[in-house]
């Protein structure tokens, strides 16, 4: 493995106009880094664009998004929706390198994304200006999973043409949005409709009729002759003698309440105490969940017939796996531990790498050339 400085050199990623791109990791704090080795010019900063942490005089050193993997990753796989929106934050990001007069032609290996962000590697370097619009369109072309079937291809294809511009692909049209419609204007009342269509002379008012002649006639009330009072009668003796009686309601006037009984009361308060007691065995008693036996990692080999042996050289503390195992791959391996751990790969015919080998992490590609 190679040192550069402080800086662990894990693995070459590609080789572009005698710029090698490296994936790196600082040696003290483990940090991910970029590594431009032989990368000559004025480094560009922005919106989009990785972060210089580190010019030395024979590389560049670029930050690397925690989570972040490289876009040559989805060669071939990448799906719409995703592509779609990779797609749109290259273009913006072009676009506010164009304003500023940088013409940069993005390559997978530079390009990092992670979720629907992506950020570009290496802007300002000599050697890797290009045509942005052909750039991207290619980049696109390499990554769809059915180019035949992308929406958006023919305005691609456009673009490459020279027919379209990055704008373009910022358009609520490809974007998927339906467009906006005009508001419609507001409806006129119905007379100024009749006036404009069909304008009239006004005819001459007619003089108002006079209201009909009526008799006034007011309302009277009639006296009404207050009744004479009867004649006073002789008071008669009554034919019986009228009778009130007052008695006594069965029920009283208000909801009686027997207070509680001892037995009810412990009766409930064991209850409770059952219950609380089941409560505390269901606690013991539920199964609890098993730990994780380990951190499975994929390994992959590029082209997918070739095989590999990979090596434990060194592991990190509190592993169990001796140094000295070793694995074939393509495949799944099993790690005990989180950490680093040191690995040597070995290819038939050629000569052994070592790698350092981060648990847990992206599938590891194994590149047979």
């Amino acid at each position: 493995m190679e040192v550069l400085g402080k800086y662990w050199l894990r693995r070459i990623l590609a080789r572009i106009s005698g710029i090698a791109v490296y994936e790196g990791q600082e040696a003290h704090t483990g940090m991910p880094v970029m590594i431009l080795k032989g990368a000559q010019g004025e480094p560009v900063e922005g919106e989009g664009v990785l972060a210089l942490l580190e010019m030395l005089p024979e590389a560049w050193v670029l930050e690397w998004p925690l989570g972040a993997v490289p876009l040559s990753q989805y060669l071939g796989v990448a799906e719409e929706s995703r592509l779609r929106g990779w797609l749109e934050a290259l273009a913006r990001t072009l676009l506010a390198l164009k304003a500023r007069g940088v013409a940069f032609a993005p390559v997978p290996e530079l390009c990092l994304v992670k979720g629907k962000r992506l950020w570009l590697g290496g802007v300002g370097a000599k050697g890797l200006e290009g045509d942005p619009e052909r750039a991207l369109v290619a980049l696109a072309r390499a990554l769809a999973a059915d180019w035949e079937a992308f929406p958006l291809r023919g305005r691609l294809e456009a673009l490459e043409r020279g027919e379209a511009r990055l704008e373009d692909l910022l358009a609520p049209e490809a974007r998927g949005e339906a467009p906006k419609e005009a508001p419609e204007p507001p409806e006129k009342p119905e007379e100024a409709r009749n006036e404009e269509v069909s304008p009239e002379p006004l005819k001459p008012e007619e003089p108002p009729k006079p209201p009909p002649k009526r008799l006034v006639v007011e309302p009277v009330e009639e006296a009404v002759p207050a009744p004479s009072s009867p004649p006073e009668e002789v008071e008669k003796t009554p034919s019986r003698p009228r009778v009130i009686r007052i008695e006594e309601r069965d029920e009283p006037p208000f909801p009686v309440v027997e207070p509680s009984r001892p037995q009810n009361r412990r009766a409930l308060l064991a209850l409770l105490l059952l219950f609380a007691l089941l409560g505390l065995l269901g606690l013991f008693l539920r199964p609890r969940p098993t730990p994780a036996q380990g951190y499975a990692m994929e390994f992959r080999t590029d082209p997918p017939t070739a095989r590999a042996e990979v090596i434990l050289l060194e592991v990190p503390e509190g592993s169990r796996m001796a140094p000295g195992q070793s694995f074939t791959v393509p495949g799944r391996v099993e790690f005990d531990q989180k950490g680093v751990y040191r690995l040597r790969i070995r290819v038939r015919g050629r000569d052994p790498v070592d790698y350092l080998l981060e648990v847990p992490g992206p599938p590891l590609t194994i590149k047979v050339r």
